[in-house]
């Protein structure tokens, strides 16, 4: 197996891949891979005109083969290649659809081992956008003060206003990272890269004007026929209702013709997991580690 890391060049190659198979997990997506690709050591290999991804996370794990030929023979040469190599086969990202797949090809020999941390929220895109019923009236009434308040407008992201979105997001790093929280900083880095590169990556993206300046943007992409992922979202918090504010105009400007956005884990941060929680998830969409059971 030749595996290689993927470069700004391989992604129109690589897009139709993601585009030929359902995933409900939002690291299956070409942004994703691409932006996290070098956090993680990712590479992939083409196999039988299917794609998998390497990572190395404390360890080496692979994708679930990506696109639309039989995973199978993937998975065996995967096997394969891991004896090898002398490492664990390991999977990453399995939903449940995913790990009965797995026990269909090869029977009850693994150990899933779930983790709430990593669990993706799905909200149905029309109460994102008018957080209608009583749960959300505290959603409601952070727009209505935020209406009051504040001259704004909506724009998409484009080639002219990417420099302003950058140096908003450089301020918010300086507002919100502290020195040594790598993992934060790896993610601005990301959210860096999605919007220089949003065209290349085939996002959407869009941000918020308050009196000329933005204070708020959100980067996207397709995860399926039915369901659209919310990759980064960042909001000035000392501006009431900023967050809400671009949560509900990205969702209505961008996708609304989708039934579901999925807005990704919490990674077990507690005062994000609060805020994603207090939206009212529709769903969860569990992710576990796969590996063979242990031999008695």
């Amino acid at each position: 197996m030749l595996f290689k890391k993927p470069e700004l060049e391989d992604l129109p190659a690589l897009k139709g891949y993601f585009e030929d198979q359902y995933f409900t997990n939002s690291a299956y997506t070409l942004g994703s891979f691409y932006l996290w690709s070098a956090f993680y050591d990712s590479e992939y290999a083409i196999i039988n005109d299917m794609m998998i991804c390497k990572d190395y996370n404390e360890g080496f794990s692979f994708s679930f083969p990506i696109g639309k030929g039989d995973p199978k023979p993937v998975i065996d040469q995967t096997l394969a290649y891991c004896e090898e190599q002398g490492i664990p086969f390991v999977m990453h990202g399995v939903t449940k659809d995913i790990e009965q797949k797995m026990i269909q090809m090869y029977g009850d020999v693994f150990d899933v081992v779930y983790d709430r941390d990593e669990a993706d929220y799905v909200y149905l895109s029309e109460k994102l956008i008018s957080l209608s019923g009583k749960k959300l009236h505290g959603k409601r009434n952070h727009i209505n003060r935020f209406n009051a308040n504040h001259t704004w407008s909506y724009e998409p992201i484009t080639d002219e206003n990417a420099l302003e979105c950058l140096t908003m997001l450089m301020q918010w790093k300086t507002d919100n990272c502290e020195s040594n929280d790598q993992d934060m900083r790896n993610e601005v880095c990301a959210a860096k890269n999605a919007i220089m590169y949003h065209k290349e990556l085939g996002f959407q993206g869009g941000l918020i004007r308050c009196e000329g300046e933005i204070i708020a943007f959100s980067l996207g992409e397709p995860l399926n026929e039915d369901t659209y992922v919310v990759h980064f979202e960042k909001a000035f918090s000392h501006i009431q209702g900023a967050y809400p504010i671009i949560n509900q105009q990205f969702v209505l400007h961008v996708a609304k013709d989708y039934k579901y956005i999925n807005r990704e884990e919490d990674c077990g941060e507690d005062g994000l997991r609060q805020a994603k929680l207090s939206y009212r998830p529709e769903m969860m969409i569990e992710k576990a580690i796969l590996k063979f059971k242990e031999k008695e």
